[in-house]
């Protein structure tokens, strides 16, 4: 009778313990699926992102062919055009889409020409080359630049270095 009983005892460990090794494959496959079905959303989310993304830029890429382009100007006539649009009230938006340029660019054309027109109060004004002519390979920023550099005093700092 304690054989038996023995024997009873040893089959019930080894199913307790075979059940508790299910449990643990079966939180296992449970875990694994709710991976699977969150990385599915995942890529279902990327693959509507992405396609979203392609349908503006077609979509932007047929309203650029569609539209003719401006003929190119010198970025010094594009800063004038821009400052003269912004004296008269056009918002930085409507000027960015009449010039086909981002709002950035606006507005680096707009400190731009500050910095010129800055420059110009300083510096003696450079002949305006004329329409015949190309223009050179010095743009009025390097120009500017290059007056700053000639209004340094000679010596500075290192003055007392020299002998």
């Amino acid at each position: 009778m304690i054989a038996a009983l023995a024997a009873l005892a040893a089959l019930g460990l080894v199913q307790v313990v075979l059940l508790s090794k299910l449990a643990r494959s079966t939180r296992a496959t449970a875990e694994a699926t709710e991976r699977v079905a969150q990385l599915t959303s995942a890529l279902a989310l990327l693959t509507d992102t992405t396609e979203e993304g392609f349908v503006n830029v077609a979509s932007e890429l047929e309203r650029l062919g569609a539209k003719p382009l401006a003929p190119t100007s010198t970025r010094r006539a594009t800063s004038r055009r821009i400052a003269a649009a912004v004296k008269k009230g056009a918002s930085i938006e409507d000027i960015a889409q009449a010039e086909s340029l981002s709002e950035s660019e606006v507005r680096l054309h707009l400190g731009l020409e500050a910095s010129a027109a800055a420059a110009a109060a300083v510096a003696p004004k450079d002949p305006e080359p004329t329409a015949d002519e190309e223009p050179g390979v010095l743009d009025d920023l390097e120009r500017w630049m290059d007056a700053l550099h000639k209004r340094r005093p000679r010596g500075g700092r290192h003055a007392l270095v020299r002998v």
